[in-house]
């Protein structure tokens, strides 16, 4: 019995299209939509979202890369004080884990001031684009 390989996906430009996680940034990313007749404000519109939700994929890949690096450092160097264990005790990893949280404030305040501002600046171009879709849809 042969299997018959599935045939790719074709992209449907009404959605926009969302994956599966992102293995080191947990981020989903979005394939968002392109339309035929796509003007100059929605292009830059989505070339906005775009870069937005590159930023944060790039800041949480490279966060959450230092947290795993981290935490193995930690788990390793707990397992050499304490050797012939074989699991790093809950109250030790709430203590990393607050600690690491504390170390990184600054980045996730900067992170989070960035990316208000940054979504807040698009409010005024998603506006225009809507307006854009909805006289495009009166016409039809």
């Amino acid at each position: 019995m042969t299997s018959n390989p599935v045939p790719p996906v074709r992209l449907d430009s009404r959605y926009d299209w969302v994956g599966p996680p992102d293995k080191q940034s947990k981020i989903r990313p979005i394939k968002l939509r392109r339309v035929h007749n796509e003007t100059a404000t929605e292009k830059n519109y989505r070339l906005a979202r775009e870069e937005l939700n590159d930023w944060n994929s790039r800041f949480w890949t490279e966060h959450n890369s230092l947290f795993e690096r981290r935490r193995a450092e930690f788990v390793a160097d707990k397992k050499k004080q304490l050797s012939r264990i074989e699991h790093v005790s809950a109250n030790d990893m709430s203590e990393f884990y607050r600690g690491f949280l504390n170390e990184q404030y600054a980045s996730l305040a900067a992170y989070n001031r960035q990316w208000y501002k940054r979504n807040f600046s698009l409010i005024w171009p998603a506006l225009k684009v809507n307006l854009i879709r909805f006289g495009r849809l009166l016409r039809r």
